[in-house]
């Protein structure tokens, strides 16, 4: 049997830390508003604090021009921020109307936005900083401030120009589903390594009446697995080592991406076991789905614009069909990469963990099931789904006999909500 192993602990945390910060729309802009403050106590300091003779010149200004400009510069800042701020709401909605509540995701995640906020913050904090801390140091501490408020002028224009390009890209639905197939792409890309990556060990013995290890029931909102509970990550290294060192296995029963009450079971634990408190914190929860260690959000977030494209108050299948190209790419990636147990082994080459493995007909069903429900009576939908079947069957022929059977089943309901027979065949491209 193939299992991988489990790796270490810290490649996990760092990934998590990543994710978290990702996911932090707050952190870029608060570092930046602070280094405006400080940039502003280097400046009016830089004698006491050892900068340089050579740095501390700048352009000539006469006395009382660097509070006016700098007073200029804060109060165009603080309104320009309020534009930024603005029309990221209106991105926001209609990304959320037009394509799906969950690409919003994009738009908090976005560095350019982050920048965008924070420059633009770092220059107003800067300017009211400098005019408070300024005091009448003089000339040349005027001349210090005005250029280092010119410099943080320009960049906030160059990080506008790039903020509106991103929002502008965001509100283009191409764009939007080729950034959620290639994050997609990137998750399948860790969460199924090559075969080579894979070990042969023993299956595991799993006890028919295991130990189950399950949620407090009173929670506090900030825990050591998070806070709510959808299940965002698992540390598959830290739960196989703490299940060598009891000498048990530990069966992940829910699975990632997966809402968890208070209360409920999460891990079974065979042939011993371990501290429920160290088990638990191997596992990270948070209030929605992430794609770090869960691509089938991926796929959920590419069905789920689809699908909205379909419905009758919208109706562009031309988006759908542009959500079919990708989602035809990522069943064929998975099918030829390793085969994925969900079995990990520690450092003894044993298998001590057990994650519920994501069947290939499983993602089929989530990828394509709701689009030919909602889009069989289109007929341009239909000639693509039936052209992405055909790429699925050639592809990866093990599965063959159950993609031609989602064929028939197809062609069966289009035909059955009055789609011509003639119409009915495959196209790359729907009806061009």
């Amino acid at each position: 049997m193939s299992a991988l192993p489990a790796g270490r602990s810290a490649v996990y945390r760092r990934s998590w830390a990543r994710e978290w910060l990702n996911d932090r729309f707050w952190v870029v802009p608060s570092v930046l508003l602070i280094g405006g403050v400080v940039l502003a106590v280097v400046t009016v300091q830089a004698g006491n604090l050892g900068v340089p003779q050579s740095w501390r010149g700048g352009v000539p200004v006469d006395p009382g021009e660097a509070s006016a400009l700098l007073g200029i510069i804060a109060s165009s800042t603080l309104t320009f921020v309020g534009v930024v701020f603005t029309l990221t709401l209106v991105a926001l909605q209609l990304a959320s109307s037009q394509l799906s509540p969950r690409v919003l995701r994009m738009f908090v995640r976005s560095t350019v936005t982050k920048l965008a906020f924070g420059i633009l913050l770092a220059t107003f904090s800067y300017s009211i900083a400098f005019l408070v801390l300024e005091g009448g140091r003089g000339r040349e501490a005027d001349s210090r401030g005005v250029t280092a408020a010119m410099a943080l002028v320009a960049a906030s224009l160059v990080i506008f120009v790039a903020y509106v390009a991103r929002t502008m890209k965001l509100l283009q639905v191409a764009w939007v589903i080729t950034e959620v197939a290639d994050e997609t792409r990137k998750a399948i890309r860790h969460h199924f390594p090559p075969a080579d990556a894979y070990i042969r060990a023993a299956p595991p013995v799993l006890s028919s009446g295991p130990a189950v290890i399950s949620l407090p029931l009173q929670r506090r909102r900030r825990s050591s697995s998070g806070s709510l509970g959808v299940v965002q990550g698992v540390d598959n290294a830290r739960l196989a080592e703490l299940a060598r060192r009891h000498d048990c296995v530990l069966e992940l029963l829910v699975r990632v991406g997966e809402y968890v009450p208070a209360g409920g079971a999460v891990i079974a634990a065979h042939g011993g076991t371990p501290p429920r408190r160290a088990v638990l914190g191997g596992i990270r929860l948070g209030r929605a789905r992430t794609l770090y260690q869960d691509p089938a959000f991926g796929i959920r977030q590419l069905v789920d614009i689809a699908i909205q494209a379909l419905s009758p108050a919208v109706s562009q299948p031309t988006t759908a069909v542009q959500v079919i190209d990708r989602l035809e790419d990522i069943p064929l990636r998975i099918a030829r990469s390793g085969p994925w147990s969900g079995l990990f082994a520690s450092s003894d080459g044993e298998v001590r963990f057990v994650e519920q493995a994501m069947t290939w007909n499983q993602c089929l069903d989530l990828a394509f099931t709701e689009i030919t429900s909602y889009g069989a009576a289109s007929a341009q939908v239909a000639r693509r789904l039936l052209a992405a079947y055909d790429a699925l069957a050639a592809g990866a022929r093990e599965h063959g006999d159950d993609v031609r059977a989602r064929r028939v089943a197809l062609l069966e309901e289009s035909a059955s909500r009055g789609v011509r027979h003639a119409v009915l065949r495959a196209d790359a491209m729907g009806l061009g």
